[in-house]
């Protein structure tokens, strides 16, 4: 199982990293240097990525080597996946040396076997060196600095790579973010193999919505919450370089930041439901550092939904209205302004640091120890479910209650509390029945439909305020009128919807009963 936690440093930077004093401490063993070259195979209907399996041939100074490795995961920059190698005689793939292996039935096929050819290679320098830490814990620290390349297609290889041998992979992010003190450097979330295939044309990252967490009911509500974090972290960096990639012209694709920021979203409220039961020193200001994230991300998704949901609809009704292309074009600036002030706090050390710290937490059974004393945590995962959602559900039914008359801001308390019981039932429904849980969360995401509907009216007026003081020129007043009024009925609309949906969600049962 390799284990490895990797890191992107700009090229003029991976001298630093190498002499830095926090890996020279751990220094067991002399540097070694090596030019390496990597052709990775596929079959033309690409039948190995679809797997999740890359299958490469390497050229090292003692010879050719085979490597195969299986799926695997990703989370805080650890990737974690099955690798099994061969010595070859040649540069030829021999995927019958697989049999013995997992993948046996994957490379049994003769459409496999017989249609292998190259598709991308990678050829890079490595330095690499074995550290260690005087608790035990081993790993080799490795810089690569080359090239991918896919046709005539090309793209820099500038990284570092921490493979774990033995201990905690907690060390790993321990180390990473010492040097992020003084070195910059990001995360890496896709590996050579992916970033390959990507040149290639195939299996480009599409923006990743959630995805159901596999739990166990024997396990412990602190083992379960581990893996829902770990899940809801991965959801966040699956998003992540596909939204940075955003500021091109032509690049704006606004779902890579709506899911990295429901990612963000389920994290708070999983670690909510630990925060509440533990003492504040023992998750440190992570909640903190993620409610900062919230707050540099949530203007630009504002103005990504009134670009292009909110006002489109306006500007088709009422085309000729004096002064909407103006404001158009003073939303379409700011809109950009606010994606690139996102853009920076993601490409900033202070959400590196924000990842090594969960990472680091995460990666060494940090809620595990916290069941000590704590009760809850310490119970069976399906216990504490039951006892979490009947909770958030008492909570939304409380607060819904006479919605109709209620102010803006105690319909976005509804509006919360809603959120905040379909994540808790996202995460706990693979503990029970599938078909019960599922029309469950489907009332409920009506109804956090609606609410989401009436929200984004109350937020278009401080949009429409931040528009007005962004120009020399005011908005017109009749357009002023126009966009509150179309919004205002909108929202309207949606609320005379809300005593049916409520009707609706109050009839299922309790997936958890």
């Amino acid at each position: 199982m390799e284990i490895e936690l990797k890191l992107l440093v700009p090229p003029e930077n991976l001298a630093r990293v190498a002499a830095h004093p926090a890996v020279a401490a751990l220094h067991a063993g002399d540097a070694h240097e090596q030019s390496l070259l990597s052709v990775y195979y596929d079959t033309p209907g690409r039948d190995l990525a679809r797997a999740g399996v890359a299958l490469r041939v390497r050229r090292t100074a003692a010879g050719w080597v085979q490597t195969v490795k299986g799926k695997g995961g990703s989370a805080a920059g650890l990737h974690q996946r099955a690798e099994h190698e061969w010595p070859l005689p040649d540069e030829r793939p021999d995927p019958a040396l697989a049999d013995g292996t997992p993948l046996a039935e994957l490379f049994a096929s003769l459409a496999v076997r017989e249609r292998l050819a190259p598709v991308f290679a990678t050829e890079f320098v490595r330095t690499a060196r074995p550290i260690a830490w005087p608790d035990g814990a081993s790993a080799e620290l490795a810089l690569d600095r080359g090239e991918v390349r896919a046709g005539d297609r090309a793209e820099a290889i500038s990284e570092v790579e921490l493979e774990l041998r033995a201990g905690e992979p907690a060390r790993l992010f321990e180390l990473a973010g010492a040097v992020l003190k003084d070195v910059p450097l990001r995360v890496g979330f896709r590996s050579k193999a992916e970033r390959g295939y990507a040149l290639a044309g195939i299996g480009r990252r599409a923006p990743q919505k959630q995805r159901p967490v596999g739990l166990d009911a024997g396990m412990t509500a602190a083992a379960a919450l581990q893996r829902i974090a770990l899940a809801c972290l991965a959801q966040m960096q699956a998003n992540e370089e596909g939204f940075l990639a955003t500021g091109g012209p032509g690049r704006h694709d606004p779902e890579y930041l709506h899911q990295l920021r429901v990612g963000l979203r389920r994290l708070r409220s999983c670690l909510s439901l630990v925060r509440k039961l533990v003492p504040p020193e023992r998750l440190g200001d992570r909640a903190g550092e993620l409610r900062w994230l919230g707050q540099a991300l949530n203007p630009a998704r504002d103005w990504d939904v009134f670009m292009t949901e909110s006002l489109p609809p306006i500007a088709r009704r009422f085309a000729a209205m004096t002064g909407l292309p103006a404001l158009r074009r003073r939303g379409a600036r700011l809109r950009r302004m606010h994606s690139a002030r996102a853009r920076e706090a993601v490409a900033s050390p202070r959400y590196t640091a924000l990842v090594l710290a969960l990472g680091a937490a995460l990666a060494r059974d940090d809620l595990s120890p916290m069941a000590d004393g704590v009760p809850e945590l310490a119970m069976p995962v399906a216990e504490f479910a039951r006892s979490v959602l009947e909770k958030r559900h008492r909570k939304l039914r409380r607060r819904a209650a006479g919605i109709e008359h209620a102010t803006p801001e105690e319909r976005h308390a509804v509006r919360i509390a809603a959120k905040r019981l379909r994540y808790a039932a996202e995460f706990f429904a693979p503990l029970f029945p599938a078909r019960r849980a599922k029309r469950y969360i489907g009332a409920l995401e009506e109804i956090q439909d609606i609410l989401g509907a009436v929200n984004d009216a109350a937020t278009t007026e401080r949009l429409l305020a931040e528009a007005a003081g962004a120009g020399r020129a005011p908005i017109e007043p009749q357009l002023l009128g126009v966009v509150r009024g179309w919004l205002a009925a909108g929202a309207e609309r949606e609320l005379a919807r809300f005593g049916a949906a409520w009707e609706d969600f109050a009839d299922r049962k309790k997936f958890w009963k």
